[in-house]
């Protein structure tokens, strides 16, 4: 493997020293952090931008869509990007949803990404708490259909170290090691664990607790629908990113009902990753339909759920007719991620803080947009 050396001048301990870096990254650019949704995802975009930060003089992006991505930073030539190697710093980017822009940095060597994955029963909880649905509403907006297709492009993608939610929260320090490697440098393991102490559960929840009193502070009403997704412009953590409870809490806050049909859905993605339910899916269906009657409004559910799905994957390539079927149909539009970056403390107080700037902006919402930070 070619490594060359790079004088360090970011080193912690305010000394200059040499880094390995692996040159077969010199074209790379830019970072995507495609991991799950509620599997900390976050926390890999944090370590990345970290990383590129301090050793490869990069910068940060925040959460961009596909369609962002390629209108704003995506090269349109494997030219443009030789081109620009030796002026190009490199960038980390956040997103979810896979997009074939995505596809075409990864396999044009344009771009590396990092995914990591995580129990489909504990994320559809997650994301049930942070967005404060309920489950079949969860299902009926085609999130667990989202969740498996966006699990199976970027598996299918080169150039993606896939790192399991589990070991990352047992070791962050071998799972920094991981990353750090991935992008080609040759970090110790006591940078790692410093690192790892940065952006530990108990820093990522000061961080998150000072988010939300300046967003108290400054009128915001946390209960507002809009304000639900308000993150950290830096970090990307929202000020209700963390929840009690943790892994397996589907296992006793999940209705027998519930499981059945999540086992229904994804019982094969949780078999193929080693995730096994408690009960044989035969025997959960059988006891399920004793206990709650499954039938056919849960069949109505999932495929209220998959026209969801199929009609925001439509939406990418003809939004008009999407969203007419949408309001023929009776559908609320439904976004997988909108992410608002916290970026001004000038807000009506009480206000919900979307809807606020959207009326300022003209119906843009600039102040809460994604923007790169350096």
């Amino acid at each position: 493997m070619a490594r060359w050396l790079r004088l360090d001048r970011n080193d912690p301990a305010g000394k200059s020293r040499l880094i390995f870096v692996d040159s077969r990254h010199a074209r790379i650019r830019d970072v995507i952090c495609g991991g799950m949704y509620r599997a900390c995802s976050t926390w890999q975009y944090e370590v990345v931008a970290h990383l590129i930060e301090r050793h490869l003089r990069g910068e940060r992006l925040g959460y961009l869509t596909g369609e962002a991505y390629a209108a704003r930073f995506a090269p349109f030539s494997r030219r443009a990007i030789h081109a620009g190697v030796g002026r190009r710093s490199w960038r980390v980017l956040k997103s979810h949803e896979g997009h074939r822009c995505f596809a075409r940095a990864l396999s044009s060597g344009q771009a590396l990404a990092v995914y990591t994955y995580r129990d489909i029963r504990d994320v559809v909880f997650s994301l049930m708490h942070k967005r404060s649905l309920a489950f079949e509403d969860l299902l009926r907006q085609g999130m667990v259909h989202q969740l498996l297709v966006n699990d199976r492009f970027w598996r299918a993608q080169p150039r993606v170290l896939i790192q399991r939610y589990e070991e990352l929260v047992a070791d962050p320090v071998t799972a920094v090691v991981q990353l750090a490697r991935h992008l080609g440098l040759g970090v110790a393991r006591r940078e790692a664990a410093e690192i790892a102490d940065e952006y530990s559960l108990e820093s990522n929840q000061t961080r998150i607790e000072a988010l939300r009193r300046r967003l108290e502070n400054a009128g915001i009403d946390l209960s507002a629908p809009g304000n639900l997704r308000i993150c950290d412009p830096v970090t990307l953590l929202h000020w209700n990113h963390l929840r009690p409870g943790g892994t397996g809490s589907w296992q006793t806050d999940f209705r027998l009902s519930e499981r059945v049909l999540l086992d229904r859905l994804c019982g094969a993605w949780l078999r193929a990753n080693g995730y096994v339910s408690e009960l044989e899916a035969a025997e959960l269906a059988e006891r399920a339909r004793h206990a709650c009657g499954v039938g056919l409004r849960d069949d109505l559910t999932l495929a209220v759920g998959r026209l969801a799905f199929w009609l925001r994957r439509a939406a990418g390539h003809c939004p008009r007719t999407a969203k007419r079927v949408r309001q023929l149909l009776g559908m609320a539009p439904t976004d997988p991620e909108p992410v608002f970056s916290w970026a001004s403390d000038v807000t009506p107080a009480g206000g919900d803080l979307l809807h606020a700037t959207r009326v300022r902006e003209g119906n843009e919402p600039a102040i809460l947009a994604p923007r790169p930070v350096s």
